[in-house]
């Protein structure tokens, strides 16, 4: 029988507490692996990061909520630091940091465009750069960055973010090149039309909800599962072979468009 098993491994998702990323984190602590996760400590969001790490915890699962700011670099080297001296090593990252405020080119003014540009690509470079000493030291390691499908196709809504997006692609590309042969793989899932926060604010009313849902050829939403099972396959042996790739997961989306 297949099975993902992410036994032994030590990940650290940025940006793990809601949607996509809690997604990753359940799957992750449930195949196996100790899963930390950073949230902004949002007293929004605080029951959801209880609820989550209880969840975990009583199913016996190993999980550690941080709270860190991921466009600070020094509190994503603190948590890097964090993981590695409660856990030794650091085996796999995956960032899943991110903000899509949709509005037209024209109106976004200069701290916008630098702010959403900190939060949806630096916020990734600091998470990279922290986490490649220890995985250079260990001789592998893992890298998934949360894309977007607006890195394909200019959708979702914003410049900023979708050119955020797309620099995690050459981010990625970078990586493979200069890492790969050294033990580190570098991937990026895109998500299209995955059923989050952001999707049901926008298309909350049945008739903008139905009219997305007939854009998918397979007739239904994304969850945030339908990410989650990816990132831990690629997390684990099963997805060793997988290294510097795009993979849309968008449930045929875009053949429509």
């Amino acid at each position: 029988m297949l099975e993902i098993d992410l036994n032994e491994t030590v990940a650290l998702v940025l940006g793990g507490s809601r949607g996509i990323g809690a997604g990753i984190t359940r799957a992750f602590a449930q195949a196996g692996a100790f899963t930390f996760f950073t949230h902004t400590g949002s007293p929004a969001y605080r029951d959801r990061v209880s609820a989550l790490v209880e969840e975990l915890h009583s199913t016996g699962s190993g999980v550690e909520s941080i709270v860190a700011d991921a466009t600070s670099s020094e509190q994503t080297d603190a948590t890097v630091r964090r993981v590695l001296e409660a856990r030794g090593r650091l085996d796999v990252l995956v960032f899943n940091v991110g903000r899509n405020p949709a509005r037209a080119a024209e109106t976004v003014p200069d701290e916008e465009w630098q702010s959403l540009l900190d939060l949806n690509l630096s916020a990734a470079f600091y998470g990279v750069r922290a986490v490649l000493p220890p995985m250079l030291e260990a001789g592998r390691g893992k890298i998934i960055l949360i894309g977007s499908s607006a890195a394909t196709d200019g959708g979702g809504g914003a410049i900023d973010y979708a050119a955020a997006k797309a620099g995690l692609v050459g981010m990625m590309r970078y990586l493979m090149r200069n890492y790969a042969r050294r033990g580190i793989v570098t991937n990026v899932i895109h998500p299209c039309v995955i059923e989050t926060d952001l999707l049901r604010q926008r298309y909350g009313e049945p008739a903008k909800r139905q009219q997305l849902i007939d854009q998918v050829p397979v007739g239904r939403l994304g969850q945030p599962e339908d990410i989650a099972g990816l990132a831990a396959f690629l997390a684990s042996c099963r997805g060793d072979f997988i290294a510097g790739q795009e993979i849309l997961v968008d449930g045929g989306r875009t053949m429509y468009r």
